[in-house]
């Protein structure tokens, strides 16, 4: 989309805003009128999510990336399975077993090396883009604390509407779309914004919030979807033509290792015996 002349904020606007369409084509079609009901915590739960996490989070993103590069960015924003565990502890009083903090220590690990490729010296500091990269880390944590208070009581995809609803309005805001109505009759950029909209705005967030809806521990759900930079590695070897090396291929697998491991339930040995030793 970019080498259509786009920027940043406009392939942003045109992925959360072409999302829309195919969100309230479902919604009528299988509700009508009511699938547009929503109630008021979860309307306000759905402005959070498009104006803090998706709108605000693209911008920091961004802006950090131009100030201190991808890598440095994309690592400090990966940071986010860190601040979502944090978070959870506090809010739903999660506990974190041992082995799960060594996920989370292997997850940003993985994510470093398939993200620098084993070379540092690309690594930049910059007050200013240091700062928006952990902003944008903790706003990308938030998502998930938000999302499981949202979906406790609201459709999912109902929520999913109203988020890039108000998303759209928050990027629109920075890329002024009025500007360049001309990307919108390029058949180049409309294909990929609208293949964009549907699988990684419509289809990868109804999924997420509905996974969130069903119960898992908001702790797990940073390290289950960092998945997404593998996918992203692998499509830019595939797809853009994209090197990676050796680092990049152990940073994939410790990646993996740090999903299975904040996911498998090892028995804790003192609750354990203490459940043995229950009177019967």
């Amino acid at each position: 989309m970019s080498e259509t002349g786009a920027s940043s904020q406009m392939t942003a606007f045109a992925g959360h805003f072409l999302a829309l369409p195919p969100l309230l084509i479902y919604l009528l079609a299988k509700k009508g009128l009511a699938g547009l009901r929503i109630s008021k915590k979860g309307l306000l739960v759905s402005i959070l999510l498009g104006v803090l996490t998706k709108g605000i989070f693209k911008l920091c993103l961004d802006t950090s990336m131009i100030l201190v590069g991808v890598a440095t960015s994309t690592i400090l924003m990966y940071l986010a399975p860190v601040w979502t565990a944090i978070m959870a502890v506090i809010f739903f009083r999660e506990k974190l077993r041992g082995y799960q903090n060594f996920a989370l220590l292997l997850n940003l690990i993985g994510c470093t090396l398939v993200v620098t490729r084993g070379n540092f010296t690309e690594l930049n500091i910059s007050g200013l883009g240091l700062a928006l990269g952990l902003i944008a880390g903790f706003l990308y944590g938030l998502s998930t604390i938000l999302g499981k208070v949202g979906t406790s009581g609201d459709d999912s995809v109902t929520m999913a509407f109203y988020m890039f609803l108000f998303s759209s309005i928050t990027t629109a805001i920075f890329a002024k779309p009025w500007g360049d109505l001309d990307l919108f009759i390029n058949s180049t950029f409309m294909f990929w914004a609208i293949l964009g909209g549907v699988l990684s705005g419509t289809v990868a967030n109804v999924l997420f919030l509905t996974g969130l809806s069903m119960g898992i521990d908001a702790s797990k759900t940073p390290i289950v979807t960092s998945i997404e930079v593998v996918v992203a590695t692998v499509a830019g070897v595939f797809l853009l033509n994209e090197q990676i090396n050796l680092f990049g291929y152990i940073g994939i697998i410790v990646m993996l290792a740090s999903i299975v491991l904040m996911n498998i339930n090892i028995p804790n040995p003192k609750e354990t015996t203490d459940k043995a030793l229950e009177p019967k």
